[in-house]
């Protein structure tokens, strides 16, 4: 009869003890134990609503998985459960890991190592310009090696800054 299993030749996976004949099975991806026995590898807790993780053939509960093997964001301290960043020697989620100066999200951005901090390519020219004791164009965003317009608190190469209106330059 089809979909009939003989008990007498089957084992529960964890005990190796078989299984009474109207005993409840768990079926695990073709391995079957006593519900009792269907638990997690660390705690040997049920699993809440029969959600489980599998690493190296052993099951576990959310939260044993994630002590055991997610790692932790070097921001916010959480569980990195995903997509995981792994820059300057630490791990971050992908909102977590930000310029250090405007705080702009670095995941698809690329970044670079500045003093020990992570910038963004335009922070770290604003830094790198300020090094030299010279300024970074608002427009361009390279440094200014002459005398830079000023306007509204921002900086300009003066051939940069034109009427919005014609683009004729104003200095």
């Amino acid at each position: 009869m089809p979909g009939v299993m003989n008990l007498d030749s089957v084992a529960c996976a964890r005990c190796d003890d078989g299984f009474e004949p109207k005993a409840k099975i768990v079926n695990s991806n073709g391995e079957l134990f006593h519900s009792s026995c269907f638990v997690c590898a660390q705690c040997f807790r049920p699993f809440p609503e029969g959600v489980f993780y599998e690493f190296e053939g052993r099951k576990y509960c959310e939260h044993d998985f994630h002590v055991l093997f997610a790692p932790c964001c070097s921001k916010c301290g959480e569980f990195i459960i995903g997509r995981v960043i792994k820059a300057m020697q630490s791990t971050w989620h992908p909102e977590c890991f930000c310029c250090e100066m405007c705080h702009k999200e670095l995941a698809d951005l690329g970044f670079i190592k500045n003093q020990g901090r992570a910038l963004c390519h335009e922070c770290n020219a604003k830094v790198k310009a300020a090094g030299m004791g010279k300024y970074m164009c608002q427009k361009c965003h390279s440094i200014i090696d002459g005398e830079p317009l000023r306007f509204r608190g921002e900086v300009y190469h003066p051939y940069h800054f034109n009427c919005t209106g014609c683009s004729q330059e104003l200095t």
